[in-house]
């Protein structure tokens, strides 16, 4: 009896496995795994594009001994995430690259001190402005009271960042002569060097780096700018208004808050460590 009866009750146990095996296997295989009470246990990922050379923007810092993109807008960044209560990544490329990235999906948004242009608005959709700032040029020292306005420029070397607003003002200079690099750390070397004569930065970026770097100063330059033509906003792919308007109501808490005049004092507090 023990012989016949083994046979049998194997063979139960194995339809009953498979039984089990195909039941697990009928769900959605990419949805993530719940706990008990139902509960995604895995966040959804939210992927930033920066270029990480943008004090206080977005830049370097060893934090505990490790290389860490910080910054106001990664603060920002931070804050959107957690309001979609996703987790975030963040993608470090070249200024020139990040619009091209968020159209062939490698990152889901950007945030760059980005200016929302006319001619940025036909490839990629703008959230509402979340910051303004002015713009300056950054010269040698004792080179700055030479220069008076945009005009002194001409027949100058201008270092702009490739693809920025800044290039698009330095193009506007009669006889300026333009060299457009991807990243700021590089410009400022061809100042110091003597390959440019002066650079068109954000002030906030430019009065970081007269902090922070001896034998430079600002220019007694001013340059006169349309409100919509110095605000930074974010980016999205053409056509996520739902992304848009996520975002955008992050961005009004934080304005509310005052927490986006925070991070800015922060920010620069952080570059100065």
């Amino acid at each position: 009896m023990k012989r016949i009866l083994l046979p049998v009750l194997l063979s139960l146990i194995v339809v009953i496995m498979s039984a089990c095996g195909q039941e697990r296997t009928t769900g959605n295989p990419s949805a993530p795994a719940s706990t008990a009470e139902g509960d995604a246990t895995e966040k959804e990922v939210i992927v930033l594009g920066t270029s990480a050379d943008y004090a206080p923007y977005e830049f370097h810092k060893s934090i505990d001994g490790k290389d860490t993109i910080v910054g106001f807008d990664i603060e920002i960044a931070k804050a959107i995430a957690a309001d979609m209560g996703a987790e975030l990544k963040i993608e470090d490329m070249d200024f020139d690259g990040l619009l091209m990235a968020l159209d062939t999906e490698k990152v889901d948004f950007v945030i760059s001190g980005l200016t929302p242009t006319e001619e940025r608005k036909k490839n990629v959709d703008f959230t509402d402005i979340y910051y303004y700032a002015e713009q300056a040029v950054l010269v040698r020292e004792s080179e700055g009271g030479t220069l008076g306005s945009l005009k002194d420029l001409s027949g100058k070397q201008v270092g702009v960042q490739k693809s920025s607003i800044q290039e698009g003002i330095a193009q506007g200079i009669d006889g300026a002569k333009l060299t457009s690099l991807a990243k700021i750390p590089e410009l400022i070397l061809e100042l110091q060097t003597g390959r440019v004569d002066a650079l068109i930065l954000e002030k906030p970026v430019a009065e970081q780096y007269v902090k922070n770097q001896q034998g430079l100063e600002l220019s007694d330059i001013k340059i006169e700018q349309a409100e919509d033509e110095a605000g930074s906003a974010i980016a999205v792919k053409k056509g996520n208004q739902e992304l848009v308007k996520q975002i955008n109501a992050t961005l009004q808490k934080l304005k509310s808050n005052g927490d986006i005049e925070r991070f800015v004092i922060e920010a620069n507090e952080l570059v100065g460590d």
